[in-house]
């Protein structure tokens, strides 16, 4: 099979599969929920959403040989900090995690260094009917958790740094982005502190 084949079978297989990725979304935004409150998380935000058809060609694209995981993805954005490892526990009960997708973005910063932080990691519908019954078992999810905080940060560094633009960042930008990721990184602490305090 020649590139083009192979772009246009995954555009076939994208369009096939289009109304179970749609139902799978509207699970998500459904069922995580209504899941973190049964697990002690109060204060949270979860979108999900759907590969747009021109993003998912330009991906496949790149790299026709590669399976593309993020068709569907779903973000758990929690307004605490102390919350997240609850929330990536709940996630590990609903989904089947692909263990070698895996990654924390802020075990790749140094000690001295601030920036980008988020889980990341794809998983499986498990197909058990226990947690979004309406979808299709084996189903890849790409799942983000992360605080609102981070998800400020990353959204508004992601669209100043990474879109095309005629010159790159300065070096001055580039501390400024650092000193405020730094700033965002005590203001999740500060806010965990404050709910221990009024807790306690």
């Amino acid at each position: 099979m020649d590139m083009e084949a192979d772009i246009k079978e995954a555009m076939r297989e994208y369009d096939r599969g289009l109304p179970s990725y749609r139902a799978l979304r509207d699970a998500l935004e459904h069922d995580i929920p209504l899941h973190l409150r049964q697990w002690g998380v109060s204060y949270f935000r979860v979108e999900a959403r759907v590969k747009k058809r021109w993003s998912f060609e330009q991906k496949v694209r790149r790299n026709p040989a590669r399976q593309v995981h993020d068709v569907v993805g779903v973000r758990i954005m929690a307004f605490f900090r102390s919350d997240l490892a609850q929330i990536e526990r709940m996630t590990r009960r609903l989904l089947e995690v692909v263990e070698d997708s895996y990654i924390d973005k802020g075990d790749l910063l140094d000690d001295e260094s601030f920036g980008y932080r988020s889980v990341q990691f794809v998983g499986r519908t498990r197909g058990d009917g226990t947690t979004f019954k309406e979808t299709e078992p084996g189903l890849p999810v790409e799942v983000q958790i992360r605080t609102m905080l981070e998800h400020v940060w990353a959204e508004v560094e992601h669209d100043f740094r990474y879109k095309p633009q005629s010159e790159p960042p300065t070096p001055e930008i580039n501390r400024r982005f650092a000193l405020t990721a730094a700033l965002l990184e005590q203001a999740d602490r500060n806010l965990d502190d404050i709910r221990r305090s009024i807790e306690q």
